[in-house]
């Protein structure tokens, strides 16, 4: 697709991203009407009203954040299916979200007072650990398949979970409650602190991922091509993993795990995108900010209250997942 295509695609991205952002900001589970929500908005952040105080100190930190974890998210997932060349890559199906909530968990079970980067910090050395493991076990005894480098992200995402299993038996019921809501993935609470907490790192991430745009263009098509157009493989390899847990660690840390993302919209993009990273990384991130943000806005006013944001990307995630599966298989054939 050319570049005009492209353009075109971002526009309509945009467009659609402002369109889900402000229905986000207008509808919601409180009896608050459309009228009044928008009045609210157009009166600015400064109204001391009740309305101004739901639409700009809840619900418009509630959507910043979901925007930018589903852009993290998307963005991480482009870049790591054009790594391991495999289009089954993802965050959450390689562990690495897994790692980052491990580490999180540790974070608010034994440093509950910690300064706010400590989470995100935490989160992002868990994700690399995770994501480093990933690269060293699945490589053992040559180069990783595509079915290797799953097993692999599979067995590292129950170790962490196991971990995760252990902190919340350790856990009293108040702690309980809080880990398990904040594990099911979602923006409940979402404030201003959770914005400025974990946005600069996720976009630090993606815009990390976006510059080593060329880097990945020659991975996706072999270790061979990039050592061939003077690559350092290893060195490569690092930088794209350190942007991926950066943007996920920063992600999971205001947002819990959520799955799928990654996994669902470079697909659903890269046939409108075109081939080369430099365009899918950024299409992707819009990509993922307007599903995110879509899922968010129907979870909180057409589906029953208490449904968190991580469960809904999970149920339209594992078809998506299995479909995908299917087709590979077939490939192979």
């Amino acid at each position: 697709m050319g570049r005009f295509g492209l353009r075109g695609l971002l526009l309509a991205g945009g467009v659609g991203l402002i369109a889900a952002f402000l229905a986000s900001l207008l509808l919601g589970s409180s009896s608050l009407p459309v009228a009044q929500a928008w009045q609210a908005l157009w009166g600015g952040p400064s109204g001391t009203t009740l309305e101004a105080g739901i639409v700009w100190q809840i619900r418009m930190p509630r959507t910043v954040v979901v925007a930018l974890v589903g852009a993290a998210l998307a963005g991480c997932g482009a870049a790591l299916q054009a790594l391991f060349r495999n289009p089954m890559a993802d965050p959450a199906v390689l562990g690495i979200s897994s790692g980052g909530a491990l580490a999180a968990v540790v974070v608010l079970f034994h440093f509950p007072f910690a300064p706010l980067w400590v989470l995100p910090a935490a989160a992002f050395a868990g994700g690399f650990l995770v994501a480093i493991l990933l690269l060293v076990l699945s490589g053992i005894g040559g180069r990783p398949t595509l079915t290797i480098t799953l097993l692999t992200g599979i067995i590292l995402t129950s170790l962490c979970s196991s971990g995760v299993s252990f902190a919340l038996l350790l856990s009293d019921e108040y702690q309980l409650r809080q880990l398990v809501f904040w594990l099911s993935g979602g923006a409940e609470a979402r404030s201003w602190n959770h914005v400025w907490m974990g946005g600069p790192f996720m976009l630090l991430g993606v815009g990390l991922l976006w510059s080593r745009s060329r880097w990945l263009d020659a991975l996706a098509l072999g270790e061979d091509h990039a050592q061939a157009v003077g690559i350092d493989v290893g060195n490569a390899r690092l930088w794209v993993l350190a942007g991926t847990a950066l943007s996920t660690g920063a992600a999971v840390s205001v947002c819990g795990p959520v799955g799928f993302v990654g996994l669902m919209v470079p697909h659903l993009v890269r046939p409108f995108s075109g081939g080369s990273m430099s365009g899918l990384i950024p299409a992707s991130s819009l990509g993922g900010a307007l599903l995110l943000v879509l899922a968010d806005v129907g979870a909180r006013t057409f589906l029953p209250s208490g449904i968190q944001l991580g469960v809904l990307t999970s149920l339209l995630g594992a078809p998506f997942f299995l479909w995908l599966l299917v087709r590979a298989r077939r490939a192979a054939l």
